[in-house]
């Protein structure tokens, strides 16, 4: 028998959880037909797969390329590691909807939440939508190399809903704003989106130092969200969250449930953690799974990195670093350091504080041993 193509000799991880084993593939149509010893068929096209991996695409499931697809329909680097599936629009982060002359609120957005610059995604984007259903089809149109699926982002749609005070602490939306809420969010997964972000996590701030539309939701504007999710696209639905672990770990924690209860697969970012914390989660996870509520938690499989520098660090935050990232100009701070009395203040008062403190053991909580 003659197969379009033949990835042979590699070994085989199913992602199924069974043991790995040697074998070929076989492609047909453009789906895999069948898997085995296929040593004595024939094929258009051979891929010696020999001393290498042959895996399922890899779906990955946070990503910040919501505007690299303009400029780099390859979607690197998710399409370096083996990714075929990308989801986008996480963290509440998204451009739709969008209404006439938001764009570039979304864009400033995106620049202070994930540094990437606001002129590049207003200059790489066509902006050529107001609806989620608009926006994906230009996505499309893009040719990105990678399937791609999208979150609907609370801050796009609470802004939309309730304008510049979205932001603000302490102001919920009233029930004429909490129901165009619901109503974006059902229209975008109708059109779709395959459920909803947000970010509670409080250092994702707006370019004016506020935290962003949605973090300070509470609990009322959170589930009917969630039922909106599932009343638009059926159970199942994504509700992904970057939660706020520090000061609302509780109610993070009910939001989780509430949502699953109500159908949602919820997915929030936990990062790393210490032993004692992998035992709770895993005990939060195993009571909810045991009733049939999707919870899930995506976590750092190495240790986590930093980029810092006189533009932005928050690790040393002695009097002397605090008085030096005061100043307003990354110039002017160089000037600063120009002055050896204040280069021997900040080494002496960083070591005495015990250089970067805890923020090591953060960035690298499975250890730091060679």
């Amino acid at each position: 028998m003659a197969h379009e193509m033949i990835i042979s000799g590699g070994t085989v991880v199913d992602g199924t959880g069974a043991a790995s084993t040697r074998a070929d593939v076989a492609i047909d149509n453009g789906r895999i037909s069948r898997i085995g010893d296929l040593s004595g068929e024939q094929a258009g096209e051979t891929i010696d797969a020999t001393d290498k991996v042959v895996t399922p695409g890899f779906v990955d499931l946070h990503t910040h390329l919501d505007a690299q697809i303009a400029w780099d329909p390859e979607m690197r680097p998710s399409s370096y590691h083996g990714v075929t599936t990308a989801l986008i629009g996480n963290c509440g982060v998204t451009f739709a909807p969008v209404a006439d002359g938001q764009a570039r609120y979304l864009a400033e957005l995106m620049e202070a939440v994930e540094d990437i610059a606001a002129d590049a995604i207003m200059d790489g984007l066509p902006w050529n939508w107001n609806s989620f259903g608009e926006y994906l089809n230009t996505v499309e149109s893009l040719n990105p190399t990678l399937n791609v699926v999208a979150l609907a982002g609370h801050s796009a749609i609470r802004f939309e809903a309730m304008g510049d005070k979205s932001c603000d602490e302490g102001v919920q939306a009233d029930d004429k704003e909490l129901a165009r809420i619901v109503e974006l969010v059902e229209n975008s997964v109708k059109e779709g989106a395959v459920g909803f972000s947000t970010s509670r996590f409080l250092g994702h701030r707006v370019p004016d130092g506020r935290l962003t539309p949605g973090t300070w939701a509470d609990p009322r504007e959170t589930q009917a969200i969630q039922e909106a999710v599932v009343r638009a696209g059926g159970r199942g639905g994504l509700f992904q969250v970057a939660p706020d672990m520090q000061t609302r770990f509780q109610v993070e924690r009910e939001m989780f449930q509430t949502g699953a209860e109500v159908g949602c697969q919820v997915l929030f970012s936990g990062g790393a953690g210490r032993p004692e914390d992998v035992q709770r989660w895993n005990d939060f996870f195993e009571r909810n799974h045991a009733v049939g509520n999707r919870i899930n938690s995506i976590c750092h499989t190495r240790p986590s990195g930093s980029f810092f520098g006189l533009a932005q660090q928050s690790y040393l935050s002695t009097p002397a670093w605090r008085e030096l990232m005061k100043l307003p100009t990354i110039a002017d701070r160089v000037e600063a350091l120009s002055n050896p009395a204040t280069r021997e203040k900040l080494i002496s008062e960083a070591k005495e504080n015990g250089g970067f403190g805890d923020a090591a053991a953060r960035l690298h909580p499975l250890g730091m041993e060679e």
